[in-house]
C-alpha cells in the first residue's frame, strides 16, 4: 500500500504463501499479504484465500502490491487491478549526499505508543482509501528482518512518518508519509536521506522504493534523489462479490 512496499527476504517458502488481514481504514474489506514477491502464488493458493475471505464476511478482497508474474494470476482468478505502483532503485552508498535542512524539525524514534500519531499523519497524506492504522504501521515495521521507523517533529508534534526496512544487502523504503499542511518543507528529503545514511551502515549495497505511478511529487522527490524507475510495475487489485 500508499509510497512503500518492498519485496520480502529471501527465504524458504511457507506452506501458505500468504496471510489475511483487514484493509486498515476499512474492516469489511479483506487485505491478502503475499509473503514473497519473488514466488508467484498459485491458483490454488489464490482460490484458498478468496474463500477464507468469503467465510469470514468480508465483502471484497484486496492484495499486496504484486509483481506482474504473481498480478496475472490474481486477475486470471477475477481480480482487477485498482493501483498502479512504479518500482524504482538506487546504489548504495549515495555517490553524492545532497543537503538537507528543514528549520525547527527534530527526527524522533517511532514507538509503539506514538503509532496512532503517526498513522493519523499517514492517513491524512493518503487519504482513507490508502492511509494506514497503527496496526498496519506496526505490520510494515516489521517486514523486514531490519527495520528503523522515523518521526518528524515540529513544536513537539508529529508532521511526518517514515519506515525503511532491509534484508541482507538489500533496502526498503517501506512507507513516507507528511502532513498536507507541512508538506514542501524538506521533511520527506530528510526523512529519505535518514532511511538510506541507515540502510547503508547496516551493509546494504542498494534501496528500492514503490510509489504511485500518478504520484508526481514522489516521483519527483526519488528521481532528485537519484533513485532510477525500473521496468517493474507493481499492482495491486481486488476482488468483489455480492
Amino acid at each position: 500500500m500508499g509510497t512503500s512496499t518492498a519485496r520480502s527476504a529471501r527465504s524458504p517458502a511457507p506452506a501458505r504463501p500468504w496471510r489475511l488481514q483487514r484493509w486498515p481504514t476499512d474492516a469489511t474489506i479483506g487485505h491478502l499479504v503475499v509473503h514473497d514477491h519473488h514466488v508467484a502464488p498459485t491458483a490454488e493458493h489464490v482460490e484458498a484465500a478468496t474463500t477464507a475471505s468469503r467465510r469470514r464476511g468480508d465483502r471484497a478482497l484486496r492484495t499486496s502490491a504484486l509483481f506482474p508474474t504473481a498480478a496475472d494470476v490474481f486477475t486470471a482468478a477475477g481480480f482487477v487491478p485498482i493501483d498502479r505502483l512504479a518500482l524504482l532503485r538506487i546504489d548504495l552508498p549515495l555517490a553524492r549526499r545532497p543537503r538537507a535542512t528543514a528549520d525547527g524539525v527534530s527526527l524522533t524514534p517511532l514507538r509503539p505508543w506514538t503509532r496512532r500519531a503517526a498513522a493519523a499523519v499517514d492517513r491524512n497524506a493518503f487519504g482513507p482509501l490508502w492511509g494506514n492504522s497503527a496496526a498496519s504501521l506496526r505490520d510494515t515495521l516489521h517486514a523486514t528482518p531490519a527495520h528503523r521507523g522515523r518521526l518528524a517533529r515540529v513544536d513537539r508534534r508529529v508532521v511526518a512518518v517514515a519506515i525503511s526496512g532491509a534484508a541482507g544487502s538489500a533496502g526498503y523504503i517501506q512507507r513516507l508519509a507528511v502532513d498536507p499542511e507541512h508538506q514542501r518543507r524538506g521533511l520527506a528529503t530528510l526523512l529519505v536521506l535518514d532511511g538510506l545514511a541507515w540502510m547503508t551502515a547496516g551493509g546494504a549495497t542498494s534501496a528500492l522504493v514503490n510509489t504511485g505511478i500518478a504520484n508526481e511529487a514522489a516521483l519527483a522527490l526519488y528521481l532528485a534523489l537519484g533513485f532510477e524507475l525500473l521496468d517493474d510495475e507493481l499492482i495491486i487489485a481486488e476482488r468483489t462479490w455480492s
